[in-house]
């Protein structure tokens, strides 16, 4: 991860989302960052540093990959959180949580989630029929 400069340009493996797809995703990872203790205004990606791991999908206006090397900055362009991204994607639901996240304040570790598979939090969102399908996960 570069954590000297942010690259807000370089798209990296992430170039398959489109607009309104990259949107959503930032929208509901920014939204779990505050079960890791990260809400603060004005944050943003740099995906420059995407890489895709093998699980993706086709939605709104684009192509999502379970990516890795994401990192968000504040505006002040300190880095709050670096992870890889998970999804679920059936016919009406798509939710976006991080598999793995590093929180940061300064170079001050915050949180650290290493546990594979689904937060609690993103268990509670799932319909009952999906639960018995992730139940192992």
């Amino acid at each position: 991860m570069n954590h000297n400069k942010p690259n807000y340009m370089d798209l990296g493996f992430a170039d398959k989302m489109g607009p309104k797809l990259k949107n959503e995703v930032e929208k509901q990872l920014l939204n779990d960052l505050k079960f890791y203790g990260v809400d603060k205004p004005d944050l943003k990606f740099d995906w420059s540093e995407s890489c895709i791991e093998g699980h993706d999908t086709n939605v709104l206006d684009g192509k999502v990959e379970n990516f890795s090397g994401i990192s968000v900055f504040d505006n002040m362009e300190n880095l709050v959180a670096e992870g890889w991204m998970e999804f679920i994607h059936n016919e009406n639901l798509f939710l976006v949580y991080w598999e793995f996240v590093t929180t940061w304040s300064g170079d001050k570790k915050l949180n650290e989630k290493k546990e594979i598979g689904l937060p609690n939090h993103i268990w509670v969102k799932l319909p009952n029929d999906l639960k018995i399908k992730y139940k192992t996960k």
